[in-house]
Formats: structure tokens, C-alpha cells, sequence
């Protein structure tokens, strides 16, 4: 499954580049690093309610390709911690760390000004790389934890503000991520239940840009 899923992200990632149209490609196009923090929870779980928020991190890199004046794709490759602390008084936190890969359009709103405020959307696609509950538990090895998916899909949408530098862009935003698939099935109170993401991040990043200026 991880190995499937692997190269049809690859897959996707070439053939998004491979359709960008030669004249944007032409453009300036971006690279750089982004890290922030996160602030997770479960969504869709109700008679199992030992968990709250969880608070992480975020980061990793980005390029941006362009499609035009105003519009870009924005690819990413994450690291994110996601899941759900313990309430006051439970064991349970049950936390996750994934390997993200986002894929998105960006929609510039003031492409030639130094000043950018921007949105975007798409989906992404995350890979699990560690799944802990009540401590150093694994989660395949919980009893309250019925199964768990290695792999997660959903879809990410937010905006921000870029600040042109010259040749350094200082970016700034906000986002919200929510699970598709279901990433675990839990059993409370004898009533089994399917648990998704939904994860805010705020973020900061330091990109160069390259092309065409």
C-alpha cells in the first residue's frame, strides 16, 4: 500500500509539472522552507470523548510553479503532527505524525505588487510514520484502537501574505487540512467509531525564487 501510494504521488507531481504551459514556465517560479505550528482534533467521534486538542508542528518545503499572472501551482513535501491530546484526568492522547504531500492551486490577488495576498486549495495525500496512544503505546497495540490506515487523504485550504524581497520572498499564512478517509476506528462505551482529521496551522517561510523576474 505505502509503495502504490508512493508512485502515484510521483506520478501526479510529474504529470501536474508536465502540463504547465511553456510560457509559464518561463515566469518566476519559487522554492523554499516552511515550519509553524499545528492544532489538531478528531473529528466524528461522540460517545468516545477522552480526547482535545493537540497542539504541533508543521514543516518542510514548497515550490511554487507558475500558471500564469495570478495563478500557481504550489507543491509541498511535510512533515505534520496531528491526533488529540488526553482530557484532564484520561491516559489516552493519541498522537500521529505524517508525511505529507500537498498539492495546490494558489491564486495570487495582487501578483504585482510587492505586497501578496494569496489563497489556495487542493488536496494532499499524508503517510504515517508514527501512530503512539496513552503514552508509548502503539496504536496497533491499544485495545480501545480498533484499526488504523497508514495512509490519509483529504484536502487543505487557506491564504497568506508573501512579501517580495527581490530575490527572497518572506511568506505568512494560515490553513485548515480535514481527513477524507477515516485514519482509525475506535471503540467507546461499546459503540464503534470512525475518526478523521481536521488540523489548523499557522506558518512562517523563507523562499529564492528563480526564473524569469
Amino acid at each position: 500500500m505505502h509503495r502504490l501510494a508512493r508512485v502515484l504521488t510521483v506520478s501526479l507531481l510529474a504529470a501536474l509539472t508536465a502540463v504547465v504551459p511553456t510560457e509559464a514556465r518561463a515566469q518566476a517560479g519559487q522554492i523554499g522552507l516552511l515550519g509553524g505550528a499545528t492544532f489538531t482534533s478528531l473529528r466524528g467521534l461522540d460517545a468516545f470523548s477522552d480526547f482535545e486538542s493537540r497542539t504541533g508542528l508543521i514543516g518542510g518545503g514548497y515550490v511554487l510553479l507558475p500558471l500564469g499572472d495570478a495563478l500557481q501551482l504550489q507543491l509541498e513535501g511535510l512533515l505534520v503532527n496531528k491526533g488529540a491530546d488526553a482530557r484532564p484526568g484520561q491516559d489516552d492522547a493519541f498522537k500521529l505524525s505524517y508525511a505529507e504531500v500537498p498539492v495546490l492551486l494558489r491564486l495570487n490577488l495582487a501578483p504585482a505588487s510587492p505586497i501578496n495576498p494569496h489563497i489556495y486549495a487542493g488536496p494532499y495525500l499524508g503517510f504515517r510514520i508514527d501512530c503512539t496512544i496513552g503514552g508509548d503505546t502503539s496504536c496497533e497495540d491499544s485495545p480501545e484502537v480498533v484499526s488504523t490506515a497508514s495512509v490519509d487523504l483529504g484536502g487543505t485550504a487557506g491564504g497568506g501574505v508573501a512579501v517580495n524581497l527581490g530575490g527572497l520572498v518572506l511568506t505568512g499564512g494560515a490553513r485548515y487540512s480535514f481527513g477524507i478517509s477515516k485514519l482509525a476506528e475506535f471503540d467507546g462505551s461499546g459503540v464503534r467509531e470512525a475518526a478523521r482529521h481536521g488540523a489548523w496551522a499557522v506558518y512562517a517561510g523563507l523562499g529564492v525564487r528563480f526564473g524569469r523576474r
